[in-house]
């Protein structure tokens, strides 16, 4: 099928460096886009799938492409950074990698009057009042990990009914906490943690947990909740730290949505090339 679509010449007239390549419907859409550090060992792949369950999607792709475009590119580094803004400029029907970056999350927080607000969302521009940590990568880990935030907070301050909080604008897919007769220092503790800082806050909630009833009561939710803020502090916190300070930014706490890729991906491939050089 490639050589039918493409011409059995396609491969023997491609450059073997790094670039990006585009796969284009019969309409001019482009319907994925893809890298490669080597483009024709990469797209003799597509040529060469078989019909093993593995190669399903390399099938699907070429079975829905028309022709392709290549672009090749100086290093490895720009072909990744030009794939990035093509996916999410094009927003290809066969990516879902990098495609919706305004979908990553954001936790938001603020000291409201005497108390605390909270706020998990994918639309930070909607809530100018919050302080925002992120973009992080993954919205079912950022949302879980808030998720056992809220609760084990909940047992030292007090939680105000939804209901009740009329001041905060309804965004979409965004939840919205407020605690009563909450230390404004535990936000100090949050700001440090989101930020990759420190991971004090896990040290601070486990001494105030330690000595409180309800606490005691459930130490095996407590504990995973507990487990669920460490894992998002390995795997979100720490890394959004590295790739701001490899960015230039060691003191910024947000990454703007649209911003987070190429900033992982400099942060990830500019030390490589630095030390290759």
């Amino acid at each position: 099928m490639f050589d039918q679509k493409f011409g059995a010449e396609f491969l023997q007239n491609l450059a073997d460096g790094p670039g990006v390549y585009e796969m284009i419907d019969a309409a001019g859409v482009t319907v994925y886009v893809g890298k490669a550090a080597k483009l024709k060992n990469r797209l003799r792949q597509y040529r060469n799938a078989s019909r093993r369950k593995e190669h399903r999607k390399l099938r699907n792709i070429v079975s829905a492409a028309n022709t392709i475009r290549v672009t090749s590119c100086e290093d490895e580094l720009k072909a990744l950074l030009l794939e990035n803004e093509l996916i999410q400029k094009l927003k290809p029907r066969l990516n879902v990698s990098g495609a919706f970056a305004f979908l990553y999350p954001c936790i938001g927080f603020r000291r409201h009057e005497r108390d605390s607000d909270l706020c998990c969302t994918s639309s930070p521009e909607a809530l100018t009042a919050f302080s925002f940590a992120g973009a992080f990568r993954s919205p079912a880990m950022t949302r879980k990990a808030f998720a056992s935030l809220v609760e084990l907070l909940g047992f030292i301050g007090h939680i105000e009914p939804s209901r009740r909080v009329t001041d905060v604008p309804k965004v979409p897919f965004t939840r919205v906490v407020r605690f009563r007769q909450l230390d404004p220092a535990w936000l100090e503790h949050l700001q440090a943690f989101l930020r990759g800082q420190s991971p004090q806050l896990l040290a601070a909630l486990v001494l105030s947990l330690t000595e409180n009833r309800a606490a005691r009561r459930a130490p095996e939710d407590v504990q995973a909740h507990l487990e669920q803020l460490r894992y998002f502090w390995k795997a979100e916190c720490q890394p959004l730290k590295q790739a701001l300070e490899a960015s230039g930014r060691p003191d910024a706490l947000f990454l703007p949505q649209q911003e987070r890729d190429s900033t992982f991906l400099k942060a990830r491939y500019q030390p490589r090339t630095q030390k290759t050089r």
